[in-house]
């Protein structure tokens, strides 16, 4: 009875293994917000989750736009924002008073297929130029050396 059980979870964990990726403090190109950086992104069966990490300095607000995206690093493909976890949806605010130390937050995203190795992050494609702090993130690193950015000379911020 025993071997069977262990049997069972390790089929269980190969199938995990095989249907969840996780990226921990992902490599990207460009970012557009300095006090926020993604600390991991999940594929799941169903979802590709990001988590951001912010830190605040002093009083401020934050919040999300519901038109936020990913897209693949060539921008032809979109993949559509689902919902959010510890966060605000634009126009309601969380205010923070910047002694609170880090916020995580967590997007889900339709599925990014596996064959993408780069992806980029957009709340609100703006010129380079505008002022404003939006989650912005470009060449997003998916796979979990980075090689695909480091060999394009990239380094992680």
């Amino acid at each position: 009875m025993r071997t069977l059980l262990v049997l069972v979870f390790l089929v269980f964990l190969r199938i995990e293994t095989v249907y969840c990726q996780v990226f921990e403090t992902p490599y990207y190109k460009s970012s557009d917000d300095p006090t926020t950086v993604i600390s991991k992104i999940e594929q799941t069966p169903k979802y590709t989750l990001v988590t951001f990490e912010h830190t605040q300095r002093g009083e401020g607000w934050i919040s999300l736009s519901k038109s936020i995206y990913l897209q693949n690093a060539d921008g032809d493909q979109m993949y559509k924002f689902i919902k959010a976890d510890g966060i605000p949806l634009s126009p309601e605010k969380k205010t923070l008073k910047g002694d609170e130390g880090k916020f995580t937050f967590k997007v889900y995203f339709e599925k990014v297929p596996s064959s993408v190795k780069t992806i980029n992050i957009i709340e609100r494609a703006i010129p380079r130029n505008e002022p404003g702090n939006y989650f912005n993130y470009f060449g997003v690193s998916m796979d979990k050396t980075g090689k695909a950015l480091r060999e394009g000379f990239s380094q992680r911020i």
